[in-house]
């Protein structure tokens, strides 16, 4: 009767010993699953609020334009102010931080007498001399020639000496290059007496 007493308490000693043994491996393979997990908490964590906060930046990309131009044209060589024929007045400016611009501006059918003024629209394109980036828009504005004027076309009223002052608002879009993706507003102003032509553009453009 002692025997089997004795056998059955020597298997459980064999079979809690092998608790243990399982206890004991189970105890180290446990750590590196819990660091692992924890690492990849961390990671996420970290690529997550790396793309929060790369967000803002991508969407508040914008171009600030501030740019002005000032010629002298000599009557010997005043053919119009634009001799190549691609618009009604064009010519280059420098735009801050983004070198130097050709601008080219087609008049539109309107020319209203606005008191002593016009209203009058048309079309603005700028191009970066520097890699070609375009962008263009409608325009709207008043063209105010001097005192005595009498034109019945906006592009009458423009010659040699003829003086004058416009202010235009644009609204810039379809942009190429450096301009591709944004769109925004910008003022004109340009200006001539005599042979003295300046101008100024400034807007921002966002995207």
């Amino acid at each position: 009767m002692h025997e089997p007493i004795a056998r059955r308490q020597s298997r459980s000693r064999k079979g809690s010993g092998g608790a243990s043994r399982i206890a004991s491996i189970g105890t180290p393979i446990g750590v590196p699953i819990l660091t692992i997990r924890r690492l990849v908490v961390i990671i996420v964590a970290i690529l997550t609020t790396g793309i929060v906060a790369g967000a803002p930046a991508a969407a508040s990309a914008s171009v600030t334009l501030d740019g002005s131009f000032s010629t002298v044209i000599l009557k010997p060589d005043f053919t119009s102010m634009c001799p190549s024929g691609v618009a009604d007045e064009c010519g280059t400016m420098q735009l801050v931080g983004l070198g130097a611009a050709d601008w080219a501006y087609a008049f539109g059918p309107t020319f209203e007498p606005n008191g002593r003024c016009f209203d009058v629209d048309g079309t603005l394109t700028i191009t970066l001399q520097a890699d070609r980036s375009t962008i263009s828009g409608p325009l709207t504005g008043l063209f105010c020639p001097r005192l005595s004027d009498t034109g019945h076309q906006h592009a009458g009223a423009i010659s040699y000496g003829n003086p004058f002052v416009e202010n235009d608002s644009i609204a810039l879009s379809d942009g190429t290059g450096q301009f591709a993706g944004l769109s925004g507003a910008a003022s004109f102003h340009t200006f001539v007496a005599g042979a003295r032509f300046e101008g100024t553009l400034n807007g921002t453009l966002s995207g």
